[in-house]
């Protein structure tokens, strides 16, 4: 016999579930739910670090092997938007010289998550913003060196 809180909260579950994929579309809440980059590295090369005007923050770890990015992850204390726009930045950072990170745009990001609400659409611009961030510490790093 199932428990009356049970299937209320599963009832609950597939609401938000169902609301995130008319939102978002079904591949991107998928990354929302189980996003592939979400960690804190210990002993990154590089961290950059963003707050936005809506509150949210973003870290960006880098890991360099030679001139290319060959690790990247986040942390966040956003929302969904903010969460996938992250986790896109990072893997499309990985593999990248320098030069090819830094032309990572939040539209190219937007583009990558292909559907994301208007009012969201800053989180992108929030996570290439935190990536080139990051990228910054590196190359300042490293000119130093």
């Amino acid at each position: 016999m199932s428990d009356p809180l049970d299937s209320l909260l599963s009832e609950i579950q597939m609401k938000c579930d169902n609301t995130a994929v008319d939102m978002f579309g079904k591949e991107t809440t998928i990354r929302w739910k189980n996003p592939s980059f979400a960690a804190t590295m210990e002993n990154p090369d590089a961290i950059g670090e963003v707050k936005g005007t809506c509150g949210d923050s973003i870290k960006i770890f880098l890991l360099f092997e030679g001139d290319k990015i060959s690790e990247a992850s986040f942390s966040t204390d956003g929302c969904g938007a903010t969460i996938v726009s992250s986790d896109v930045a990072c893997e499309l950072a990985i593999g990248n010289n320098i030069d090819k990170a830094s032309e990572i745009g939040g539209e190219e990001i937007i583009e990558v998550l292909g559907k994301i609400p208007e009012d969201k659409r800053h989180c992108a611009h929030l996570a290439s913003s935190a990536l080139q961030d990051a990228l910054g510490v590196w190359l300042n790093r490293s000119s130093n060196s």
